[in-house]
């Protein structure tokens, strides 16, 4: 089959859930099956298709499926009653109109096929090819150790804060304390630390050294996790495993992506109850996973409360950006939707300080309606194949290795935080550059021109 012909398949699919409800709406609960289904195989489409997942929009439409349809999932298999039932935030569940429903779930399967399509028709396979010019690392190894220490002591200090601030929770109540118990300096240099490691893992090629900065880096996320960043630790680790398989041409194998939603589920379940002093109450795989389900109630509520909300669409947008830059944007009303639907849906919680998470499906539908969440759809795929075009230079992999997590991470943040990331990653990237180019000349300070390069064997004229 064709590119051109499975796109049109696809579309064709839409076409036909819009007729179906233009002549007569379908039942809510059959909806929710249909989504789930398109969803599930759309995703082992794109893992066919993409020499077994070797591209961005595999892992997009992973956690698509995870956050935006692990309730659909849920349903389908007996785990959860009622799918389209919002639940963040409140005390007392929300029903949404059937009409909602509906919106909601052409949405999420909608702009899943809107991302693939742009991807499938410019697809060709990549490799990372190996750097010639790395003389540069042992600098930049210099520039790792040097900062490593500061990245250190900030995700232990937070961890300390926390635990003695009532757990995880606090990062929400009293974020600003939190990012205060580290200070600035060190929050700084722990991010030129995580952009210097990412930066070595790209390029370096000699097994011993990867796996030394493997080492560092998920001691890192160790930290993160036990604080209860588990978004950012496992999108992470998925973006690290897209470019080992772009490094190695090895795929994605489901029995390993089976293995690792287990583990997922286990080490998730373990964190959360750490951090909140709980006991450890296992779950399914598939209990766990409707659970992180729950990002598709702010979708919901978009669609359902977008008379009431329209009106601040661009703002959300924009603030959204800012707030990735410093996340100690204003809580004032129209800057942040996760702001406003947690003051509509609880006020109480969001006095305390309690919010629920974004999603860029919300954010678009709030800015322009269905046809915002087909074109922005169109544009990630774009940019999802843009990165994997690129990824094959080495320059092209390292700007994959920064955006990827914040991209795949779009079904539970806000629409522009990826361009957040882009900016701060680009500053910290001067920052690495000017500490290689100092590191360089303590390590030589001749540039290469002191008696070792003299001693070189000139060829016979």
């Amino acid at each position: 089959m064709t590119r051109a012909v499975e796109s049109t398949l696809w579309l064709a699919i839409l076409a036909a859930l819009v007729a179906a409800n233009g002549i007569s709406p379908i039942a809510v609960p059959l909806c929710v099956v249909i989504s789930a289904a398109i969803l599930a195989f759309l995703l082992l489409v794109s893992w066919c298709r993409f020499d077994g997942g070797r591209h961005p929009c595999f892992l997009f439409l992973g956690m698509l499926l995870v956050f935006q349809g692990g309730r659909l999932v849920g349903s389908v298999l007996g785990i959860t009653r009622d799918p389209v039932r919002i639940e963040v935030a409140t005390a007392i569940p929300l029903d949404v109109t059937d009409a909602s429903a509906r919106i909601a779930l052409f949405l999420i399967v909608a702009s899943g096929i809107f991302v693939y399509i742009p991807c499938l028709l410019q697809y060709s396979p990549a490799h990372l090819s190996r750097s010639e010019k790395s003389g540069w690392l042992s600098a930049l190894y210099v520039v790792i150790l040097l900062t490593f220490p500061f990245a250190l002591y900030k995700n232990l200090m937070y961890l300390l804060y926390i635990r003695a601030h009532g757990g995880y929770l606090v990062v929400y109540t009293d974020n600003a304390a939190v990012l205060q118990s580290a200070g600035p300096i060190a929050r700084a240099v722990s991010i030129v630390c995580a952009t210097a490691l990412l930066i070595a893992y790209v390029v370096e090629r000699r097994r011993g050294r990867v796996a030394a900065v493997l080492l560092l880096y998920f001691g890192l996320s160790a930290l993160d996790l036990l604080i209860g960043f588990r978004g950012k630790v496992f999108t992470g680790v998925l973006s690290i495993w897209l470019l080992h398989n772009l490094k190695t041409g090895r795929r994605f194998h489901l029995v390993s992506i089976a293995v690792a939603a287990i583990a997922v589920n286990t080490i998730a379940i373990a964190v959360a109850a750490y951090r909140e002093d709980n006991r450890i109450k296992m779950l399914s795989p598939i209990a766990f996973l409707a659970g992180q389900g729950v990002s598709m109630n702010v979708t919901e509520a978009a669609v359902e409360y977008r008379d009431r909300f329209r009106r601040h669409g661009f703002d959300y947008v924009i603030d959204g950006f800012t707030s990735g830059i410093n996340p100690s944007t204003s809580k004032a009303e129209g800057k942040l939707w996760t702001n406003d639907l947690t003051t509509y849906l609880n006020p109480a919680a969001a006095r305390l300080g309690f919010g629920t998470a974004s999603a860029y499906l919300a954010e678009l539908y709030l800015l322009g309606g269905i046809p915002a969440v087909l074109a922005g759809s169109v544009v990630v795929g774009g940019i999802l194949s843009y990165l994997h075009r690129i990824s094959s230079s080495t320059l092209g992999a390292i700007t994959l290795a920064f955006v990827l997590p914040s991209l795949i991470y779009l079904p539970r943040v806000e629409l522009l935080n990826p361009l957040a990331v882009l900016c701060k990653s680009a500053g910290a990237c001067l920052v690495v550059a000017a500490g290689v180019i100092a590191a360089r000349c303590l390590i030589d300070p001749l540039g290469g021109q002191g008696p070792r390069a003299a001693s070189v064997t000139l060829a016979p004229e």
